[in-house]
């Protein structure tokens, strides 16, 4: 098990006693090992901004079943002395698990296509086929009209990336980060063979299949590209497996010669990289729990540097993103702004290095009932993301970001959970959702943007297929109950039709699972 920040490593002595003898009918008992911890303050290490003095410490008897490195036969033995002891207990359940397993896999569909999406020309998307444990990453041509919503039935379809060819002869591989370049003439995906979540970054030329010489080691996730195919940004962790650098590199040079751009040296603060949906920006955000800070890059300035947005301030916490135009969009918490609020800054201020909280312009007037927990900005409107009266919802504004112009989008059901889906496009005249409920699957939704939206307007692009399953036969209902000091609390409530209708509810008690 592992122990908290502030603990002081240690190893038991190798050859020594794993469990205490036992019946084979008795569970394993992990043997007691003094060892002292340490919480605290301690020379030599940080221990973050206050830490206790002196330092206090308790004894931990099973210090030594912690083992960061995975290889103590000690803990080994033990932990297969465990799974024996598991396997004994449960055998009598062995036709159980058999019934729920077949019962769970009779409601997948193990061959499907995943909802495609518009990203420049083409239509990406990934399917799944029934035997094969890893995705297939695809895409399709797309129309010369750039409202067209879906590839066409017939259109020929191009496979980018076979995972389950990546994973052969490999006992653990988990593919993330599979990005076409901006010119949709290559790809970069990252892969992990170990399970320890540090990836190779692996470039493949898309016409021809083959791979690049270029290959990126130690890589924390995926790769983010640069204005066009000759650059990719990405970070790399430190010896505690924090992201904590930012690296530029140049196709066909080596890693050894990369460029550091930026170092976040205060262990509190994790480090990512991204980009605006513009494409314009790099977007470098240092944050901590409490604390935001953000660094962009601007792709059309061959020279240019990392501009700070707004330096950190403790409790600041501020996110930022660009679709075209003058201004960057920002949510934040800005001004006591407990549920977030959406504000604006000029892009000339931010370049100029003047871009800080004191040049933030509003947006839309703060209202604590509306939660703001993401936003993107495409060039003809902004989509938010966020809550009101405890429900997930989306809103859209209109490109200038008027106020008065905000719409929610609207659903016939009284509970869902509904979130924006993958917009590529900066120029796009819809936007992506992803939408489900109790009683309807996962579902991607295409919202035309106009002066409004209406229910009608929502074009269904995909839905889960789910084999089985009627969801006619249902009905979920949203329902409150008071607490004891008058607060209304929500619960989602999901029911059969036939044992239980709206008729009848409050006439008798009905059954119900918590």
């Amino acid at each position: 098990p592992a122990l908290s920040r502030g603990m002081v490593a240690g190893r038991p002595a190798q050859g020594a006693a794993v469990a205490e003898a036992a019946p084979s009918n008795a569970p394993p008992v992990a043997a007691q090992r003094p060892h002292l911890v340490t919480f605290g303050a301690v020379e030599g290490e940080n221990r973050g901004p206050r830490p206790m003095v002196p330092p206090v410490k308790r004894e931990d008897p099973w210090f030594w079943l912690r083992d960061d490195d995975r290889k103590s036969e000690d803990v080994l033995g033990h932990l297969r002395t465990e799974n024996a002891y598991t396997e004994q207990e449960t055998a009598h359940l062995q036709d159980v698990r058999s019934q729920l397993y077949e019962e769970h896999i009779s409601h997948m569909q193990e061959t499907e296509v995943g909802a495609a999406y518009r990203h420049g020309p083409w239509f990406y998307y990934t399917r799944t086929e029934q035997g094969l444990s890893y995705r297939i990453h695809c895409r399709k041509t797309g129309a010369a009209d750039p409202a067209v919503r879906q590839p066409a039935a017939d259109a020929p379809e191009q496979v980018l990336l076979d995972e389950n060819k990546v994973a052969e002869g490999k006992k653990q591989c988990v593919v993330t980060g599979v990005s076409p370049s901006p010119t949709h003439t290559r790809l970069a995906y990252s892969v992990d063979f170990t399970g320890n979540e540090t990836y190779t970054v692996v470039f493949k030329d898309i016409e021809s299949g083959e791979e690049l010489t270029d290959k990126l080691e130690g890589v924390c996730g995926g790769v983010t590209w640069g204005n066009d195919d000759s650059s990719v940004f990405y970070t790399t962790e430190d010896a505690a497996k924090r992201p904590w650098k930012l690296w530029r590199h140049r196709l066909g040079s080596p890693q050894s010669d990369d460029v550091c751009l930026f170092t976040e040296e205060d262990e509190l603060f994790y480090f990512s990289v991204g980009k605006t949906t513009s494409g314009r920006f790099v977007v470098a955000h240092s944050g901590s729990s409490e604390t935001y800070e953000i660094r962009v890059l601007d792709l059309q300035d061959s020279g240019g540097e990392l501009n700070v947005v707004q330096s950190r301030e403790f409790g600041l916490r501020y996110e930022m993103d660009h679709g075209g135009g003058d201004a960057f969009l920002l949510w934040t918490n800005k001004d006591e702004a407990l549920n977030n609020r959406l504000m604006s800054v000029s892009i000339n201020a931010v370049l100029d290095n003047k871009g800080g909280k004191d040049a933030w312009k509003e947006v839309l007037p703060y209202d604590p009932k509306r939660r703001i927990e993401s936003a993107i900005a495409l060039r003809d409107f902004v989509a938010i993301e966020g809550r009101e009266e405890g429900l997930t919802q989306v809103w859209t504004l209109n490109g200038k970001m008027e106020a008065e112009s905000l719409r929610r989008v609207e659903f016939k059901e009284e509970l869902y959970e509904v979130a924006i889906g993958r917009n590529k496009d900066a120029d796009a005249s819809f936007l992506r959702i992803g939408y489900s409920s109790l009683t309807t699957p996962s579902t991607a939704y295409d919202v035309s943007v106009c002066n409004g939206l209406p229910e009608d307007d929502l074009q269904q692009v995909w839905r889960q297929v789910v084999p089985a399953f009627d969801p006619s036969k249902y009905e979920c209902r949203r329902m409150f109950a008071k607490a004891a000091d008058g607060t209304k609390v929500p619960m989602s409530v999901v029911y059969a039709k036939s044992v239980f209708d709206k008729q009848r509810m409050g006439e008798a008690p009905q059954p119900c699972m918590l």
